[in-house]
């Protein structure tokens, strides 16, 4: 299999933009990161971002299974019993924040007229799985009977989720549906990291992609999975039935070695009986939407994402 050739917008950004700007990783790759101890305390640092007027943005604290449980929370400045949105950021479940995606919360908050509550889960290689997805599923049992308290309505809730968060998302949909949980309403799944036995064709032969390669995916999957073999809430491929699931949107970016396991995982959805939207973004790298948001790919994938949640919870 060839690797697609990077679109024309995002390889000049690549090409142009420097380290510091972009949050380190993309160019210095996780293998270096993880050898460079001041690079990758970067990463985790919560950056000052700044706040649209239009949004209330605070923090909670909630009980979680290893502690308090911090709960960002973005709310626009009009409208109430808005539906709400569980927000799992990335980061190869090794770094990220709520801060480092706050563009990204705020955009779906304004534009999709929706409460966004976006989970500061706990991190591998210190808290490897299940940490993160006990988190994850924590944060949506307290959305269930907190909602209000924030403004939201406990009967519109969305979970969504961006590469490891995306693993983490369609996690809890799955636990959700399995233990009877509270109900989701649609399920958004951002290049989702999806199979910790790395076996898609795209993950096997994109060796040498921008941002993430298979390497950097080894890595993120040996710190999180402790190498063992992950059950479905760990690598939701594993799932032998996803029937019962709430309506699905997934994006996939071509030039991305997540890209063949996030069709795959879309192509079952919909087998399953699933209503399920796939769009492969062309010629994208993986984080394409929060590292070059103002590519015009990215700027059409950000709409698509807006106006699927929009649609699904203002029906």
């Amino acid at each position: 299999m060839s690797v697609p050739p990077v679109d024309s917008e995002i390889q000049a950004l690549l090409e142009t933009t420097d380290a510091t700007d972009a949050g380190v990783f993309p160019f210095y790759g996780l293998a270096s990161v993880l050898a460079e101890p001041a690079l990758y305390a970067r990463l985790r640092e919560h950056p000052d971002t700044p706040v649209d007027e239009r949004a209330k943005v605070h923090d909670l604290f909630i009980p979680g299974p290893g502690g308090q449980l911090r709960l960002r929370v973005y709310r626009p400045a009009t409208g109430h019993d808005l539906p709400v949105i569980l927000y799992l950021h990335s980061g190869a479940f090794t770094y990220g924040s709520p801060e480092a995606e706050e563009g990204h919360a705020l955009r779906y908050a304004l534009d999709a007229e929706a409460v966004v509550v976006s989970v500061d889960y706990r991190l591998a290689p210190e808290h490897p799985y299940p940490a993160a997805t006990d988190d994850a599923y924590a944060a949506l049992t307290w959305l269930a009977g907190h909602a209000a308290e924030i403004g939201g309505d406990p009967g519109r809730i969305a979970v969504a989720g961006v590469s490891a968060g995306g693993n983490l998302a369609a996690s809890t949909v799955l636990r959700a549906r399995d233990l009877g949980g509270p109900e989701v309403v649609f399920q958004v799944l951002i290049y989702p990291a999806l199979d910790s036995g790395m076996t898609s064709a795209s993950m096997r032969e994109f060796t040498d992609t921008p941002v993430l390669d298979r390497d950097a995916a080894e890595w993120a999957w040996r710190h999180y999975a402790g190498g063992r073999d992950l059950p479905p809430y760990g690598s939701p491929v594993q799932a032998a039935d996803l029937s019962g699931l709430p309506p699905a949107f997934v994006v996939v970016a071509e030039v991305d070695p997540l890209r063949d396991e996030g069709r795959r995982y879309a192509e079952r959805l919909s087998a399953a009986g699933v209503t399920t939207e796939l769009i492969q973004a062309p010629g994208a790298v993986h984080g394409f939407d929060l590292l070059f948001p103002t590519a015009r790919v990215s700027e059409r994938n950000l709409a698509d994402q807006v106006r699927a949640l929009h649609e699904a919870l203002h029906p």
